[in-house]
């Protein structure tokens, strides 16, 4: 009874303890999007979910990538359960093409100085035209991309209330501009120089979109985590979940407890019954 009550109470403790420590879970990506890096972001934002972390960093810095890809990625930041900031960062990292997707796509989007962010056109990846047949597809083809990536990130700007000229200007043109300029047209919400300003930022900041809510972020810690690290699975969860830790430590200390207890307990009764067997056995020897 004495270690079921402190087996309860300890994981009552760890349990409040760790609901507590709620922390900004702050992964980066600084490639090409690709398959792979939208698989890492799923397992980043299911991780993010496990730790019930407050809300989820992307750290960005990349020149573009497929569309596929980019597109699976906006569906995963739109999907997880808490705000995604998506920050380009840092000074002199980009957001360019897919970058810009991803950045209209979150729930807030944020810029470190000296960085940029456009020039989204689509460009065509393959074998140049052999006729003019082959050449009018193409420029059709080009077309038609192109159109619907300005549908799209005009979709995804005016959803979180942003610019969605300039937005559909950098996939027309190509335009590009700083971060200053960024968040002077309102095409980013923060303009923040590290991750720890970032976050006084967003203290307050309301969210727009499907996941509307204010932020609070004053006394978050950021949680740095290697995406590439989230394949071990449940080895790195249990490394990085310290209430489970705890609860493990805990078991095995009841467990010993127990054991001793127990050992404790029969111990007497196991030294009367030696002694009556001894003096048995000198009665009949005598």
């Amino acid at each position: 009874m004495l270690a079921l009550v402190v087996m309860t109470q300890s994981l009552v403790l760890g349990l409040a303890a760790a609901q507590g420590e709620r922390v900004a879970y702050s992964i980066e990506v600084a490639r090409d999007i690709d398959p792979s890096t939208a698989r890492d972001l799923d397992l980043a934002i299911d991780d993010a979910r496990r730790r019930d972390a407050a809300l989820l960093i992307i750290a960005l810095d990349t020149p573009g990538g497929r569309a596929d890809s980019t597109r699976a990625m906006v569906r995963s930041i739109a999907a997880a359960p808490m705000p995604v900031i998506v920050y380009v960062h840092p000074r002199g990292a980009r957001a360019d093409s897919a970058g810009l997707m991803l950045t209209l796509a979150a729930d807030v989007a944020a810029m470190a100085p000296q960085t940029n962010i456009g020039s989204a056109t689509p460009v065509w990846q393959g074998p140049p035209p052999r006729s003019k047949s082959e050449d009018q597809l193409m420029q059709d083809l080009r077309r038609k991309a192109i159109n619907g990536s300005v549908a799209f990130v005009r979709a995804l700007a005016e959803d979180h209330g942003r610019n969605a000229d300039l937005a559909a200007r950098m996939v027309r043109d190509a335009e590009n501009v700083t971060a200053k300029e960024a968040h002077r047209a309102r095409l980013i919400d923060v303009l923040a120089p590290t991750e720890q300003a970032l976050l006084r930022s967003l203290d307050g900041l309301a969210v727009k979109g499907s996941k509307a809510q204010r932020l609070q972020t004053r006394n978050l810690e950021v949680k740095h985590v290697d995406v590439g690290s989230l394949d071990a699975g449940f080895a790195d969860n249990y490394e990085n979940s310290s209430w489970l830790r705890s609860f493990a430590y805990l078991i095995g200390g009841v467990a010993t407890i127990s054991l001793v207890l127990a050992g404790a307990r029969r111990g007497p009764s196991s030294w009367r019954r030696w002694q009556r067997k001894r003096r048995r056995l000198k009665r009949e020897r005598a």
